[in-house]
């Protein structure tokens, strides 16, 4: 007998069994990469962090988590150079372009001045808002 429910308590070993399920079932589609960290930071002339990106790298995409700047240094172009400086490490890691998520009251709008365009977003995440899914494909030629 199958018995499905809520577990409060997941050991690694039970996640990482699962993981491999899908793992094994992706194979049959494409080759396994592992992911690869991506870190990309400003830091001032005291060596403080005031901004950066933290993303990985696989399955031929570059996936930026985060990327944040300082709040009194926005505007200055910290960002900009931020995300050119990861763009290019996924180009030299041979990645088809990068993709990320963003909230409406986040960087939308840098994002598409930077050249990212939507391809999905999700309504009420959080309530109230939406959540946008964009992506910026490298000229690969």
């Amino acid at each position: 007998m199958i018995t499905v429910q809520v577990e409060q308590e997941v050991t690694q070993q039970d996640r990482m069994t699962v993981i491999q399920m899908i793992r094994q079932f992706n194979q049959n589609f494409f080759p396994l990469s592992e992911w690869q960290p991506v870190a990309v930071l400003a830091r001032d002339e005291s060596g403080l962090i005031v901004g950066g990106v933290l993303g990985e790298i696989g399955c031929n995409w570059l996936y930026i988590r985060v990327l944040v700047v300082q709040e009194d240094l926005r505007g200055t172009g910290i960002g900009s150079n931020i995300l050119k400086i990861a763009e290019k490490e996924g180009q030299k890691q041979n990645c088809v372009g990068v993709h990320l998520e963003t909230l409406e009251f986040q960087a939308k709008e840098f994002y598409e001045s930077q050249g990212y365009t939507v391809f999905a977003f999700q309504e009420n995440y959080p309530i109230g808002h939406k959540r946008y899914f964009m992506q910026k494909l490298f000229n690969l030629s």
